[in-house]
């Protein structure tokens, strides 16, 4: 049976070095999990707690809450992190054909590799060629001489059951946010999930996409780690399609969907490799990249879902979207659709299940209070055993700041299920009608599936309810999107709108027509404030009118011109 504690000590020991300075118990567990991870022959170290440490993907943010919390370990624990945050001391090396790579490895010892070395250097240079030549990414910076030349280094030590790390080494401009690093590795991967030199290879193209991530573009693991392990456990499976070492981590997404898609240390930022599959299967690599282009500049939820803005759709229908790829997995997958590898993905589980064994002549209801996560995916089961049939409604949250700003926090929304029209339903068959409604009701989209036929698929929920953000909007405040007011837009296929900008007393200030756009998974116009003459209005209340297509929005939003 394969043993996950320590994935639990890891999360919560890292999770809270993000939000709060961690207590000395926490500090000393941290210790002793990097200390078993980099020697882990620790029987000749009396006293040292010993941790199970099976199948850790990745022990770059191990690496970072140590680095993060260095200052606040005893003069002893840092004297010994001091040394292992070292790089490896070790007796011989090689360059690999490419000549970018220099592993580093010993000929005697517990730290032998015990996989083929002329398949590692092949496997190294498969990842160089496909990350960099084929994705265009640019090489990770050179470490000026650090391992004794300027090739990129690779340490091959016995790291116990952990497959490997990157470890970021020198800032490379004071500020930039990007470092240079170094590779190290496990030296036999014996009784992982995947082992020998397949297990290497799948950690050589993980792990140096790392190097890029924090090389090229920015080293920011303490908020957005998910972002960083999602990306380069997908580059897995990109470069070695055919090793599947992803499987094992699957379970953590599909048990439980209704999680935050953004939430860190946990085992799902591995699972959620699959979003990049989806991606790369809707819209090729360049997406993704596109992604990390935007990191030094804004969040990872914030840059995944602008980068929609290019491929004129939202995050929150490609959320949806995906949602409805996760369910046709396993017994429900369907060759030619969806994922190529669905038939040996685990099965979707819903947030409950309900039984909705109802007469057909006579009036059914089952009102519903519920929660997620933002940024999510919900599945509802019901049941009807009389007809035998299985409705699936998938509810998604976009409510992009909450995730990234609360990620834990509960978001509530109300679906009602019928068996015959209600006011405020909306028809699913004849025999079922749904009602939903929530706060911001602009950041939920539904989808629903009966008998495993999509029925209904990437629904907004408007409802009635319009509005402008920010409101108050002040000209003289700086808000991290620019200094523009969104307008929603309901739901068309025009790319344009008309809208106009009147006072209290009905006197048109502003009137244009302006480019749908998308703006935190919801579609808008963006107005910078300023009336027809590029003058700034006065401080009060404004009212809008957005008419696209047959369509019109109205409503009200106030400005501060103090």
């Amino acid at each position: 049976m394969k043993k996950y504690f320590v994935f639990i000590i890891l999360s919560l020991i890292y999770y809270t070095a993000q939000a709060q300075e961690l207590n000395q118990t926490q500090l000393d567990s941290l210790y002793n999990l990097f200390v078993n991870i980099r020697t882990p022959s620790h029987e000749q170290r009396p006293g040292l707690q010993s941790f199970d440490t099976t199948h850790i993907k990745c022990a770059f943010g191990i690496i970072s809450s140590i680095k993060y919390n260095f200052d606040r370990f005893s003069a002893k624990q840092k004297s010994i992190l001091k040394v292992l945050l070292d790089r490896p001391v070790t007796d011989t090396s090689f360059a690999t054909p490419s000549g970018f790579f220099r592993v580093h490895y010993n000929i005697s010892g517990t730290d032998v590799p015990k996989y083929n070395l002329d398949s590692l250097a092949i496997a190294l240079d498969s990842a160089y060629n496909f990350e960099i030549n084929y994705l265009g990414y640019a090489p990770p910076p050179s470490d000026n001489g650090a391992g004794g030349d300027n090739k990129y280094d690779i340490y091959i030590v016995n790291l116990g059951n952990s497959y490997g790390y990157t470890e970021p080494e020198t800032e490379i401009t004071p500020g930039s946010g990007r470092y240079t690093s170094y590779m190290v590795i496990d030296n036999d991967y014996t009784g992982f999930y995947t082992t020998g030199i397949n297990a290497a290879r799948v950690t050589v193209a993980h792990e140096f996409h790392h190097s890029i991530q924090i090389g090229d573009y920015i080293y920011r693991y303490d908020t957005d780690e998910f972002f960083y392990e999602l990306t380069s456990t997908s580059m897995e499976h990109f470069v070695y399609p055919t090793i599947h070492d992803y499987y094992e981590y699957l379970p953590y997404y599909f048990n439980d969907p209704q999680n935050c898609f953004g939430k860190n240390g946990s085992l799902q930022e591995y699972a959620l490799a699959i979003w990049d599959i989806f991606l790369q299967k809707n819209f090729g690599y360049d997406i993704i990249k596109k992604q990390w282009e935007l990191m030094p500049q804004m969040r990872a939820l914030q840059a995944i879902s602008n980068t929609f803005l290019d491929y004129q759709t939202s995050f929150g229908e490609q959320l949806n979207k995906f949602g409805i790829w996760t369910f046709f997995t396993n017994y429900r997958s369907i060759p030619g659709q969806y994922f190529v590898d669905a038939a040996h993905y685990p099965v979707i589980q819903p947030i409950a299940t309900y039984d909705i064994s109802w007469q057909k002549n006579s009036n059914h209801s089952l009102p519903l209070q519920l929660n997620t996560a933002p940024v999510s995916n919900s599945f509802l089961q019901f049941v009807n055993s009389l007809t035998l049939d299985t409705l699936v409604v998938q509810i998604t949250n976009i409510d992009v700041a909450k995730g990234i700003d609360s990620v834990d926090a509960f978001v509530p929304f109300n679906y009602s299920l019928y068996n015959s029209s209600q006011a405020g339903s909306t028809k699913l068959t004849n025999d079922y009608y749904e009602s939903f409604s929530a706060d911001k009701p602009a950041f939920w989209l539904t989808a629903d599936i009966l008998n495993n036929q999509v029925i209904e698929q990437g629904n907004y929920i408007i409802q009635n309810i319009d509005y402008a953000y920010p409101s108050p909007f002040n000209y003289k405040k700086n808000y991290s999107n620019g200094k523009f007011i969104r307008i929603q837009v309901k739901p068309n296929l025009l790319d344009y709108a008309e809208i106009n900008i009147y006072s209290t007393s009905m006197r048109l200030v502003y009137s244009a027509n302006k480019q749908i756009t998308y703006d935190m998974g919801r579609k808008v116009i963006m107005w910078n404030g300023l009336d027809n003459q590029s003058n700034k209005l006065a401080s009060g209340v404004y009212i809008f009118v957005v008419k696209s297509g047959d369509n019109i929005t109205k409503g009200k939003l106030v400005i501060f011109n103090e």
